[in-house]
C-alpha cells in the first residue's frame, strides 16, 4: 500500500468484519477466506483537494444478509431488510390502539458491535390541524386527537429542529453543520403516495441534515433525512369552508460513524435504507385491524393480538404468496414506475437463482452474488470471484425474471 496512511480508511472484511492486513491491492481475510479487491479511485491520484465526495478507496465487496422481522401479534413477517453480516438488529413493530387511523410504527437499529456505527429508522409522527375555531378551543396545540397530535402544519426543516431532534437526540453540544432537501427522498415518496390522498390537496417536503457531537467521548457525525406529508381537506362549516389538514414526519433514517469515516459508509447505508420490504400480507392484517379499531370493535392490544392471529390464518393465498416470495413483482406491475421507483431510490433489479426471486440490490455494481444463507456480494471489478478461497458457494445473479 501506500505510505500516505491518510488516504485510506480501515478495512474491515465485509463477510466476518475482522480487519485486514496490509497485502497491497488484494486482499485475502485469513479468517474467514473472502477476497477483495482494494481500488483506487481516480480522483485520489492527484492533488488533495476540499472535496469530500473524492474517496480515496473503495472497497470491491458488500456481503448483506437478508433480516425478516416477524410481528409477534400477528405470527406473520412484517418486514425484511438487508443487514451487515455481524451487526444487531433492536427494534421492530409496535401497536398503538389509541391511533385507530394509524397503529402500528416501526423503529429500528441496526448497530455494529465492534464501532459506534449504527444505522436507525424512527417512527412515523403523526399530526392533526383545523382552521376551524370551535374545535381549536376544544382541541388545543399539543393535545391528542383520535391519537394524532395537535399541531399547526410547519416545514420539513421545522419539524426536524422542534419535534425530531429534541425528542431522539438530546445531546448537549449537538450542532446542525449542514442542511438542505432530500430531493431523492421526497421524489419516492412523492410518487409512491401521491395518488392515496384521496378527496384532498397532498404535497411534501424534505429535509437533510448533517449532525456533528460527541458520543462516549468520541467526535461523531450523522446524517437524518426525512419527509413531512401533508393532506389538506376542504368541508363545509357552519361559518364557511372548515380546512382539515392530517399531517406527518416521516421516512426519517439516520446514520452515524466518526467524523472521519461517515462518507466512506454512504454506500452501506443506503443499501440498507432502500432494502426495507413490506410483507403483503402483514399489511392486509394491519388494513383489517384499522377498520376494527375506527368501528370501536378493537379497543386492546389483546383483541389486536388475537384479531390478528385469526386473519392470518384466514390469508392462506397471501400466505402461500408470501412463503414462496412476496418480494417478487407481478407481470402486471407498470414497468415504468417500477423503473422510476428503482432510480430514484439507487438499486437495480436482480433475479436470485438461490430463492427464485426477483430483489433489489444497491445501484452501482456490474456483478452480485448470493449464497443459499441468504448472503449477499457486489463488486464492480470484473477479476473478483468471491468463489475464490471461499468455504461458501456464491451463485451469480442475473437479470430479473418478468
Amino acid at each position: 500500500m501506500s505510505s500516505n496512511q491518510n488516504e485510506f480508511i480501515r478495512l474491515d472484511c465485509p463477510r466476518c468484519g475482522a480487519t485486514l492486513q496490509d497485502e497491497g491491492d488484494k486482499l485475502t481475510c485469513q479468517y474467514c477466506g473472502a477476497k477483495l479487491i482494494l481500488k483506487r479511485s481516480t480522483a485520489s491520484q492527484g492533488p488533495q483537494s476540499g472535496n469530500r465526495q473524492n474517496s480515496s478507496t473503495v472497497v470491491n465487496g458488500l456481503t448483506l444478509n437478508s433480516f425478516a422481522y416477524y410481528d409477534p401479534q400477528s405470527g406473520l413477517e412484517a418486514f425484511s431488510i438487508l443487514v451487515p453480516k455481524g451487526w444487531q438488529v433492536n427494534g421492530g413493530v409496535t401497536w398503538v390502539p389509541t391511533r385507530p387511523a394509524a397503529p402500528v410504527q416501526i423503529s429500528l437499529q441496526i448497530v455494529n458491535p465492534d464501532s459506534q456505527d449504527v444505522f436507525e429508522a424512527f417512527p412515523f409522527l403523526y399530526f392533526t390541524w383545523t382552521n376551524n375555531f370551535m374545535m381549536q378551543m376544544s382541541m388545543p396545540a399539543g393535545s391528542l386527537y383520535f391519537g394524532y397530535e395537535v399541531r399547526k402544519p410547519q416545514a420539513a426543516r421545522d419539524v426536524m429542529r422542534q419535534v425530531v431532534l429534541p425528542r431522539y437526540r438530546r445531546v448537549p453540544d449537538l450542532a446542525i453543520v449542514d442542511e438542505g432537501p432530500a430531493t431523492e427522498l421526497q421524489q419516492f415518496v412523492t410518487h409512491e403516495q401521491a395518488n392515496q390522498a384521496q378527496g384532498g390537496q397532498y404535497s411534501t417536503d424534505s429535509v437533510r441534515m448533517r449532525l456533528h457531537y460527541t458520543f462516549n467521548n468520541q467526535p461523531m457525525a450523522e446524517e437524518m433525512a426525512g419527509v413531512a406529508e401533508y393532506t389538506r381537506i376542504l368541508a363545509p362549516g357552519m361559518f364557511g369552508n372548515m380546512e382539515n389538514i392530517y399531517w406527518s414526519m416521516g421516512h426519517v433514517t439516520s446514520f452515524r460513524s466518526s467524523r472521519e469515516q461517515l462518507e466512506s459508509y454512504a454506500d452501506l447505508y443506503r443499501a440498507i435504507a432502500t432494502s426495507i420490504k413490506l410483507n403483503p400480507a402483514w399489511t392486509a392484517v394491519v388494513q383489517q385491524v384499522i377498520q376494527g379499531l375506527t368501528n370501536n370493535t378493537l379497543r386492546s392490544i389483546d383483541q389486536i393480538g388475537a384479531l390478528s392471529r385469526q386473519i392470518s390464518r384466514t390469508f392462506n393465498e397471501i400466505s402461500d404468496m408470501n412463503m414462496k416470495g412476496w418480494q417478487e413483482r407481478s407481470a402486471a406491475y407498470d414497468r415504468m414506475s417500477e423503473n422510476f421507483s428503482q432510480s430514484i431510490r439507487g438499486v437495480d433489479p436482480y433475479y436470485d437463482p438461490n430463492t427464485g426471486q426477483n430483489i433489489e440490490l444497491p445501484s452501482g455494481y456490474s456483478q452480485a452474488w448470493s449464497t443459499p444463507l441468504g448472503e449477499y456480494i457486489l463488486s464492480d471489478d470484473p477479476n473478483f470471484n468471491p468463489n475464490i478461497g471461499s468455504n461458501q458457494t456464491w451463485t451469480p445473479l442475473t437479470s430479473p425474471k418478468e
